[in-house]
């Protein structure tokens, strides 16, 4: 009888055992499970690399803007360490400078007028607007940083001073956080500078007060 009792117990474990890998094994196909670190295919030699470096660093932070590829760089690097060397800092191609009078002429006001809409939502355009979640912009370009009337400014802007430039305008609206730490603008920037150049150069055509255009490069150095 005790044998009986051992057997049907032994076999009963067996069976909930079995059942539970069985669930497990199920469960694993409907929802397969993959490593965030790992490639999901392996590299060949003679492809083109999958991600540049040299760009990924250039343009840090905007370079990991798309959605995984923060994972995507953690598992290249995780698959290319040992087989090749990353690159040196001083193998980075640097950028030409950028001549901000050639981008300004050869803006198109419309398309700046169109780029204007990612501010519709914040700011004010029209002469005598009120301010919104930020200042009013017409005029904007050659007044003074943080002037005006009526505008809660954050202590940042406030006391960078001086004038809102074509120059000023160009590094600021790249990334307003990273040009002035503690602004409580939330935008994130135009990374293209010709859509910058555009957009700046409508703001000029908003009022009488904007100064004129910087110089070609062929013609000296951009004010």
């Amino acid at each position: 009888m005790n044998r009986m009792r051992w057997l049907v117990t032994g076999l009963c474990i067996a069976g909930a055992t079995g059942a539970l890998w069985s669930a497990n094994w199920f469960a694993g196909q409907l929802y397969p499970h993959s490593n965030g670190g790992d490639l999901a295919y392996e590299p060949a030699d003679d492809m083109p690399p999958r991600i540049d470096m040299a760009s990924v660093q250039r343009d840090w932070p905007a370079s990991l803007g798309a959605p995984g590829e923060g994972n995507r760089l953690i598992a290249y690097h995780r698959e290319m360490r040992g087989k090749a060397p990353l690159p040196d800092a001083a193998s980075i191609p640097t950028q030409a400078p950028v001549d901000l009078g050639t981008l300004l002429a050869r803006a198109d006001v419309t398309m700046g007028k169109a780029k204007i809409q990612l501010c519709a939502s914040c700011h004010d355009f029209t002469q005598g607007g009120p301010n919104r979640i930020g200042p009013n912009l017409w005029g904007v370009v050659g007044r003074p940083v943080g002037g005006h009337p009526g505008f809660a400014y954050s202590p940042a802007m406030i006391a960078d001073g001086g004038g809102w430039t074509y120059d000023k305008l160009f590094a600021f609206l790249a990334s307003p956080a990273r040009d002035m730490p503690g602004t409580k603008m939330a935008f994130t920037g135009l990374r293209r500078p010709e859509d910058r150049a555009a957009l700046i150069r409508y703001l000029a055509t908003l009022g009488s007060g904007a100064p004129p255009l910087p110089k070609l490069a062929q013609d000296g150095a951009s004010q």
